[in-house]
């Protein structure tokens, strides 16, 4: 297959909008459930306010982590980068009726942001918000997760992934975002740029690693489906 043409694929399942087919974007959207309107609400929240907005999951990324959610009715949620909190609400849809999910962001300048929108979704007994070092936090932590989400610092995504297995049941999932980062991994990488082979090592590592199954989709920015056998 042409390069540029599954680039053009992945590109518009990810939502890049250099490649973007706007009707298929627009079809996709009317036929996924309907984003809530509190997520509505947030997502124009940050759209107005960060220049960084575009790191939100957003609408069809957002019902898909709270549909695996749903599925597994997890006890214990893991979020390795809350943001603004929009995947936060997603994931905590799902949870087990005294289940918790706790997400973690090193910066404290957020809390104000995502305080208000957890206290009005309905989950905000079961959201354990952290200010943290992710892998500090991890590391000295003796719970179990069932189910993760990691969003943060790609370049440590190996380092996340050894610290968390070890603390997942069998059957555990792991969800890894941005794993075909906006499609450099098809492409040369500049030697300045430490972000892409990161990811690009990442990705071989859990797909050789025998502990774990593994299916990397083109949804979005790219999300690694991740089991523990």
């Amino acid at each position: 297959m042409n390069v540029n043409f599954l680039k053009l694929i992945i590109f518009v399942v990810m939502g890049d909008r250099d490649f973007q087919d706007h009707r298929l974007d627009q079809y996709l959207g009317e036929n996924t459930t309907a984003e809530p309107a509190l997520l509505k609400e947030l997502a124009e929240k940050t759209k107005a306010e960060f220049v960084t907005y575009h790191m939100i999951s957003g609408h069809i990324q957002g019902r898909f982590l709270s549909i695996i959610s749903k599925m597994m009715h997890p006890n214990h949620i893991l979020e390795v980068g809350t943001y603004t909190g929009y995947a936060t609400i997603c994931l905590a849809e799902g949870l087990a009726h005294d289940g918790k999910i706790t997400t973690i962001d090193r910066n404290p300048a957020l809390k104000d942001f995502y305080t208000p929108f957890f206290e009005r979704s309905g989950y905000h007994d079961k959201i354990n918000a952290v200010i943290s070092d992710a892998y500090e936090y991890i590391e000295q932590s003796d719970e179990v997760y069932d189910l993760v989400f990691m969003d943060a610092l790609k370049k440590r995504y190996i380092d996340y992934f050894e610290l968390i297995l070890p603390k997942m049941p069998s059957g555990g999932i792991i969800l890894a975002d941005n794993v075909l980062w906006k499609g450099k991994v098809l492409e040369e990488y500049e030697i300045s740029d430490k972000m892409t082979p990161a990811i690009m090592e990442f990705n071989r590592y859990v797909a050789h690693d025998d502990r774990v199954e593994v299916v990397l989709l083109p949804l979005r920015d790219g999300i690694s489906v991740i089991r523990k056998k």
